[in-house]
């Protein structure tokens, strides 16, 4: 696609889909680090008896899905730590950011966190229902709405870490449901985001199978969901979130606000937002480490 029917095709759909658009073996690194933290958490239970088998044998689409299932657990979130080089290269790809530049202009940052999909067979916690990715940065409170971000316009990229189909919970879009405005819902007792209108009968659903090397780009307004992993494997994905840089970017002052909110919040976190694109001071891994090292420092 070229540069112009990549914005045509974003602002008509709210989003839009790149395939090899990263090297595979720029996922390597991403790849190492699960396997590494699922070593490592395997190893703990054995030592501790929960489990009875170290399970090297498995794939890695497979092995932290076995552990899970000898434990009995589906976990929602991945709780193994989501930070380091790897992580700073992946938000720095020069094949995503060509695009982020296209969409959000010269001055962007990641929102210095991202999320870390384990995808488990069977698990319902992990189907997520339709929303926008507005609801979840606006909203901590489980029950309790509030609105932030409805004006800014923030990029969602979702990338595969191995095939993402249909039969395994592929992402699926509304097509044009950008153009919705942020609408209602709230964090349910499973701390999932519940909307509160129909929105399939507002807009027809659009599954969006993807290999490595592919991602999905999608603005914080597009509704979008995933279904149930029907599969025996885990389907592993990562996705992460740009903005415009509050203090650098051509804001009008509701979106420099909403833009700071952001900004504000991950930083009450252990997060510390990263600077992407610039015609300023770009931060190095080594930079980015020593604030994010002293972020943790001052909680």
């Amino acid at each position: 696609m070229t540069d112009q029917e990549i914005k045509t095709a974003y602002e008509r759909d709210g989003y839009v889909v790149l395939k090899d658009i990263i090297d595979n073996r720029d996922l390597d690194p991403m790849r190492n680090f699960i396997k590494a933290k699922v070593d490592g958490y395997c190893r703990k239970l054995y030592s501790e008896g929960k489990i009875s088998s170290l399970y090297e044998n498995e794939s890695f689409e497979r092995r932290y899905a076995v552990i899970c299932e000898a434990l009995d657990i589906l976990p929602r979130n991945w709780s193994f730590g989501m930070f380091g080089r790897e992580f700073y290269d992946l938000y720095n790809l020069p094949g995503v950011l060509d695009v982020v530049r296209l969409l959000l202009g010269p001055e962007v940052s990641n929102i210095g966190i991202p999320a870390l999909r384990t995808k488990l067979p069977g698990s319902v916690i992990t189907s997520f229902s339709w929303h926008q990715d507005s609801q979840y940065l606006d909203q901590s409170t489980i029950g309790k709405k509030e609105k932030h971000t409805g004006g800014l316009h923030m990029v969602t990229v979702w990338v595969p870490l191995v095939e993402a189909t249909v039969e395994n919970g592929c992402c699926w879009v509304i097509p044009g449901s950008h153009r919705w405005g942020l609408l209602d819902g709230a964090r349910d007792a499973d701390a999932n985001i519940r909307m509160e209108e129909d929105v399939e009968a507002r807009g027809t659903p659009v599954a969006i199978p993807l290999k490595p090397g592919g991602a999905l780009f999608m603005s914080n307004l597009t509704v979008h969901s995933s279904k149930l992993n029907t599969t025996r494997k885990s389907r592993w994905s990562i996705d992460f979130r740009y903005l415009p840089t509050p203090d650098r970017a051509d804001l009008t002052v509701e979106q420099r606000e909403a833009a700071e909110f952001v900004w504000n919040k991950n930083r009450r976190g252990e997060a510390v937002p990263l600077v992407v694109l610039t015609d300023g001071h770009k931060p190095t891994w080594e930079e980015w480490e020593a604030e994010v090292s002293a972020q943790k420092a001052r909680r």
